[in-house]
Formats: C-alpha cells, sequence, structure tokens
C-alpha cells in the first residue's frame, strides 16, 4: 500500500508541475459550474413561472365567482358569453396542465428548452399545438452559448482525460527509458494503473465537488436523494469507460504522440461519429415526423366536420359518446343548432387522438431503434439515462402530453354532459368545475 501511495504523490507532483494540465482542469471546472448554473437557472425560472400561472389562476377564479354572485344578485346583465351556459362557464374555468420540473433538471436541460412546460387547456386544444414547442430548438441555445452539464459530462470530460492520460507511460517512452524502470513488488501495469486511479479518483472528485452544491441548491436532497446517488453512478461508470479505454491504449502505445492520436480518434468515433452514423441511419429508417397527419386534421378534416348538416352531427355525436343518449337533450326531438355547435369539440378531439397515437407510434418505434444500437453507441446512452433520471427526456414529454390529453377529455366530457343535459351554472356549480381542473 505504502508503494501505491507514493507513486499517487509522485503523480501529485507531476500534476501541479505541469501548467497546461491544471489550467485544463481549471477550465473544465469552471465549464461544470457554467453548465449547473444554466441548468439551475433554467429550473428557477420554471418553478416561478408555475407559481405565477398559479396565482392568477386563484385571482382569475376569483373575479368569476364575483361575477356569479353579482348576477344572481341582479347586479349586472349576463355578458355575451354567458356563465351560466356549461360551455362558457369551463372555458372561464382556469385549467393548465404543467410539468413540473424536477430538481435534478440541474444536470441536464434535456429537452426542457425545446417543450413547453406549461400549457392552458381548452376543448379545443391537442397534444401537439404550437405553444408545446419552443421558437428555438436546443442544438440553436448550444450555439449561443446555452450549454449544460450533461453536455460537459459526455463531451468534455473525455477530453480533458485524454490531456491528463496522453503521455502516462508515453514519456518514458518518448525519452526511452522505459526499460530502466524499476518497481519493487509492482509490475508495470500495477504501476500505470495506479497513476490512472490517480486521474480517475481527482476527476470523479472534481465532478462531485462542483455539482453537490446545486444539488443542495435545487432540493434534490429534500427527498431521499436517491436520484442524486443514481447520477453520480452513471458518472462513475462513464468515467470508467472512458478510462479503461485509455488504458489498454496505452498499455500498448508507443509513446505520448501515438497514445495522444490514437485517444482523439477514440474520442471522434464514439462522440462523433457513431452517434452521428446511428442518427442519420434512423433518420432514414424513421424519417422525422412533419406532422403532416396533424395539420390535415387541423386543416381539412376538421373543416369537414363543420360543414355537416346539424342532423347528421347529431347522430355522430350519439354514436361517438354513447353517454349521451341518456341526457335530456337526447330524449328531445327538436334541433338545437347551439347545442350542438358547443359540442363539436368533442368529435375533433376524437380525430385529433387518432392522429396522436399514429405520431407516437412511430416515434416510439424510432427511440426502440436507437436503443437497439446502445452497445455500439454508448454516449448517446448514458446521455439517454441521464436524461431519464432528470426527467427531462422523450417519456417525460410524452407523460406531459397523455396529462394533457386527460385534462382536454374531461373538458370535453363536462361540456357534453352538462350541455346536453341543459345544465345552468351558478356559483356552486363553478367552483365544481374549478374543483375538476385542480
Amino acid at each position: 500500500m505504502t508503494r501505491y501511495i507514493e507513486i499517487a504523490r509522485s503523480e501529485f507532483v507531476h500534476l501541479v508541475r505541469s501548467p497546461f494540465k491544471t489550467i485544463s482542469l481549471t477550465l473544465f471546472g469552471l465549464a461544470v459550474i457554467y453548465g449547473c448554473q444554466n441548468g439551475y437557472g433554467l429550473f428557477k425560472d420554471h418553478k416561478e413561472q408555475i407559481m405565477a400561472i398559479k396565482t392568477d389562476n386563484e385571482r382569475s377564479i376569483d373575479r368569476m365567482i364575483i361575477q356569479y354572485e353579482e348576477i344572481e344578485q341582479g347586479i349586472i346583465d349576463k355578458p355575451r358569453r354567458d356563465p351560466t351556459i356549461p360551455y362558457w362557464a369551463i372555458w372561464n374555468t382556469p385549467s393548465y396542465a404543467f410539468k413540473s420540473p424536477s430538481p435534478m433538471m440541474v444536470f441536464s436541460l434535456g429537452q426542457s428548452e425545446q417543450y413547453g412546460y406549461y400549457k392552458r387547456v381548452t376543448n379545443w386544444s391537442t397534444i401537439f399545438d404550437s405553444d408545446l414547442a419552443e421558437e428555438i430548438a436546443n442544438p440553436e441555445r448550444i450555439a449561443i452559448g446555452t450549454l449544460d452539464f450533461n453536455f460537459v459530462l459526455l463531451y468534455l470530460a473525455p477530453i480533458l482525460v485524454i490531456i491528463l492520460l496522453f503521455n502516462i507511460g508515453g514519456l518514458e517512452k518518448d525519452l526511452r527509458f522505459d526499460n530502466l524502470i524499476f518497481l519493487n513488488n509492482i509490475s508495470k501495469e500495477q504501476w500505470l494503473l495506479t497513476r490512472f486511479s490517480f486521474y480517475y479518483i481527482l476527476t470523479f472528485s472534481l465532478l462531485f465537488i462542483l455539482t453537490i452544491p446545486y444539488a443542495f441548491f435545487s432540493g434534490v436532497f429534500q427527498g431521499d436523494g436517491q436520484q442524486y446517488i443514481n447520477f453520480l453512478l452513471i458518472i462513475l461508470l462513464y468515467l470508467l469507460m472512458w478510462f479503461t479505454i485509455f488504458f489498454l491504449v496505452n498499455v500498448s502505445g508507443n509513446g505520448s504522440s501515438d497514445q495522444a492520436v490514437k485517444m482523439i480518434s477514440i474520442w471522434l468515433a464514439f462522440c462523433i461519429i457513431i452517434p452521428g452514423a446511428v442518427h442519420q441511419f434512423s433518420s432514414l429508417k424513421y424519417p422525422a415526423n412533419y406532422m403532416t397527419d396533424y395539420l390535415d386534421v387541423s386543416r381539412d378534416q376538421s373543416n369537414k366536420i363543420f360543414e355537416l348538416p346539424t342532423e347528421t352531427l347529431r347522430e355522430e355525436l350519439l354514436k361517438a359518446f354513447p353517454t349521451l343518449q341518456t341526457t335530456l337533450y337526447a330524449a328531445d326531438t327538436s334541433l338545437n343548432k347551439g347545442i350542438i355547435n358547443r359540442s363539436l369539440s368533442g368529435l375533433v378531439n376524437m380525430l385529433n387522438k387518432d392522429v396522436a397515437r399514429t405520431i407516437e407510434w412511430s416515434s416510439e418505434k424510432k427511440n426502440k431503434f436507437v436503443r437497439s444500437y446502445s452497445v455500439l453507441n454508448p454516449i448517446t446512452f448514458f446521455q439517454n439515462e441521464i436524461n431519464t433520471l432528470t426527467d427531462t427526456d422523450y417519456y417525460a414529454y410524452k407523460k406531459y402530453r397523455d396529462d394533457i390529453q386527460v385534462m382536454i377529455d374531461k373538458k370535453i366530457n363536462l361540456i357534453l354532459q352538462d350541455t346536453w343535459n341543459k345544465v345552468s351554472v351558478d356559483k356552486e356549480k363553478y367552483i365544481q368545475y374549478v374543483g375538476s381542473f385542480k
């Protein structure tokens, strides 16, 4: 053990006396802080915006309750959009779907900059509305300076490791005294492994020291902290992968230059060429979905519904929503165009759900294809694992879209049932609506 400690101490002296390596460590540390700070800033923005919307919703509810009281007391007349009609009462009921940020979002932005995290849901909403996608996509944000810890870890950490390790065992070969090295009770492979272990521990310790304050700031440890522990395990495994590869390179290397070229080539293959090839192959096999089916529904098929006669629409609604058979209006033989018009969002919603399933199914096939190449494409694998852990991956936003759809369905069902039952909404009924969407 004393021999190993001496080797580590000697390596520390070598590191301190190497300005190039110490500057690289410093710059990498600053990049880690910058990435975490960007994530923490976005995390705070999301929380503050959600709280502001909830506060505005409470004020809106208070105003509507006062309006109902004034209508009931005869102080004011009913407005054009009569709140005693279920359609307009539900329309005026604040109903937002939120994707609350995970505290772990500090370490990976994932798709959080590409997609919205709050949405005002109406009976005409869909899960692919334009307000669910940001105008600037994540690659463009990275280009203007926004990068996260995930990017720093996956792409910059291996470069730092190359800088720290490229001459380990290679310097001795450059100066042609590698065969003169004499080690007592330790082989040259163990000597090299000990030097690698020093930098492995150093790199991980730096990442741990710089990330744990942000874990406390964001509230990761308000729970059991298991997510952060899993996050550290992913970092350990990711670094271990690179250190193992570079150890094999250095063991068989022919000098610092030879080792550096091989390391850089491996980095290019793992971080650029393989992910790019898999992405290109997946794009050819599963072309990008430009929402043509969705646009067809929103522009053409919806218009066809609006052009149908009232009697036909009534029959379509009763067929699509069998529960309406027992309502008051279903038992009425007269046609009420107002009731039918306020029910049309139900038919349009069914079209939107059909095309949404097709789009999601196509995305899922592409995701499965990419996952099948995880062994050959470890960078993307680790990236997806971190995004999953931080709740910023595709499936986190798919769940958010599912929550939006559930709220849309609930709105439409309430509108249909109360409209067809000719319910007159008062303050108490409005409060029930509010409770349905909290």
